[in-house]
């Protein structure tokens, strides 16, 4: 069995290769742009990770393949190369690891610029290395690459279990509880391959020995170490193509909540019908009959009371109308949306005395909106700013509301005290919240999904992101419009 795994080496590297192809090319087909799940939304970068972790592996096929044929000096820089689409690989695993976690966005990007700046650690450390040593460019290659194993690709596959673990929670919210085994399965699966990837490396200058490097465990094994990763890759195909069911669920679950707005559209259009040639019109005929009751009548008492009833029901008729053309008002434009929020931002800044800084990005590149999304971005505005009213203590608040062609992002931000409870998490006492509660449920009804977390500064965050459906490449334009500070 070692002879045989010896001599069809070539053949197992490239199997291993097509392994992760197939995972980068499955997830790649099957991904879509408009997802409320976090899972959903990272898979690009597990694509990602695959792709180029599929041309890394291949390259240790063809590059020994090509030694007969091209100088030395060229073979060298295909190994530097080799190296650096290696490399490439692991920061995709770690970002894809660092969605999942849903961390906030400032954290992201710090432990995204870490992980980069690590890499260039590396190449850097070990290029400056190399001559003092006196290696070849296949010996810092490997040193490299072990290196970069131990520092990035096993943090991140481990993030990634961790997280795919993590948004089994979420699956179960949003009624996917027979994909919820396959998240757990495919973060087991990442949790094998941090450790048969991570931590046990090709033998070169920088390897620990024994099992831990891959000479070692071939050894003691008889078992290849990229039969292992293979088999570890060709599970994960497996089971991110049962969590791309995910998708087909989110399809049927936006048809039906097509064929509710239809429903309600169609349930609000008889309503204003009815209350404008029933309702109204009997109020009117009421306050008819009261008027020509208070023109016979002779008490002046009687006629006063008589006429204040009628002003009450002209009242209720204003009020009436108004309902109506509530109603009747078609979806909102991202202008309109954004008027309406920094009107309400401007209100709360004038009745509590706080400086509200609201920004705006994005106007001109903002995929359509979802129906209702004006009243329920207005209603959990208007909530947020009034927990940071009640709880935060004198302070100032950031308002920023960023458009896209596949998401909708609203953040609040206080750097106040914050109340005890209102960040997710054990702390959050049951049965309290009651406004929290409400403004998830807004969010849920638009597709999106809201965090509450308190700020690493000081004071609460709340985040909601909102769904867009646009098939159009995402390009940013910026708003000619500066951000606005609310004294």
């Amino acid at each position: 069995m070692r002879e045989f795994f010896v001599q069809n080496e070539t053949i197992i590297l490239f199997a291993q290769g097509l392994v992760f192809f197939s995972l980068g090319f499955a997830v790649w087909l099957q991904r879509r742009r408009a997802t409320r799940l976090t899972l959903t939304s990272s898979l690009i970068w597990l694509a990602a990770f695959a792709f180029v972790e599929a041309l890394a592996v291949w390259g240790y096929v063809f590059v020994p393949i090509q030694e007969t044929f091209l100088d030395p000096g060229v073979i060298d820089g295909l190994e530097v190369l080799r190296a650096a689409v290696q490399v490439a690989a692991f920061l995709f695993l770690v970002q894809f690891g660092l969605r999942l976690l849903t961390l906030p966005p400032v954290w992201r990007r710090s432990l995204t610029g870490l992980s980069i700046l690590a890499a260039g650690v590396i190449f850097g450390v070990l290029a400056l290395a190399a001559p003092k040593q006196g290696w070849s460019a296949a010996e810092w290659e490997s040193a490299v690459v072990a290196v970069s194993r131990y520092a990035l690709l096993l943090p991140g596959a481990a993030l990634a279990a961790v997280g795919l673990w993590r948004q089994r929670a979420e699956l179960g919210d949003a009624g996917m509880t027979a994909i919820k085994p396959y998240a757990g399965a495919a973060a087991a699966v990442l949790g094998v391959y941090a450790l048969f990837g991570g931590l046990i490396v090709a033998p070169g200058p920088i390897t620990p020995g024994g099992i831990g490097d891959a000479a070692g465990w071939f050894d003691l094994t008889g078992l290849p170490l990229e039969v292992v990763r293979g088999l570890a890759g060709l599970v994960l195909c497996v089971l991110a193509v049962k969590l791309l069911e995910i998708f087909d669920v989110e399809a049927k679950q936006q048809l039906e909540a097509l064929d509710r707005a239809r429903a309600i559209a169609e349930e609000r259009a008889r309503f204003r019908r009815d209350l404008h040639d029933g309702t109204i019109q009997s109020i009117y005929a009421a306050g008819l009959h009261l008027e020509a009751i208070a023109i016979r009548t002779e008490d002046p008492a009687v006629r006063a009371e008589v006429r204040e009833v009628v002003g009450d029901l002209n009242a209720a008729t204003d009020g009436i109308r108004d309902y109506i053309r509530a109603l009747a008002q078609p979806p909102a434009t991202p202008e309109v949306l954004a008027t309406g929020l920094r009107e309400l931002a401007r209100r709360f800044s004038d009745e509590t005395g706080r400086p509200v800084r609201f920004a705006v990005e994005g106007l001109a590149c903002s995929g359509p909106l979802p129906d209702e999304a004006g009243q329920h971005l207005e209603q959990i505005l208007r909530e947020a700013l009034s927990n940071t009213a009640r709880h935060a203590g004198t302070c100032s608040v950031r308002v920023n509301l960023v458009f896209g062609h596949d998401e909708l992002d609203l953040v609040v931000a206080d750097d106040g005290c914050g109340p005890a409870g209102l960040a997710d998490g054990p702390a959050a006492a049951p049965g309290r919240h009651e406004g929290l509660r409400n403004m998830r449920e807004r969010a849920r009804r638009l597709g999106g999904r809201l965090d509450v977390a308190e700020n690493p500064t000081g004071g609460t965050r709340v985040v909601l992101a909102v769904p867009l459906d646009s098939d159009e490449p995402e390009t940013f334009i910026p708003d000619p419009e500066p951000e606005v500070t609310l004294p």
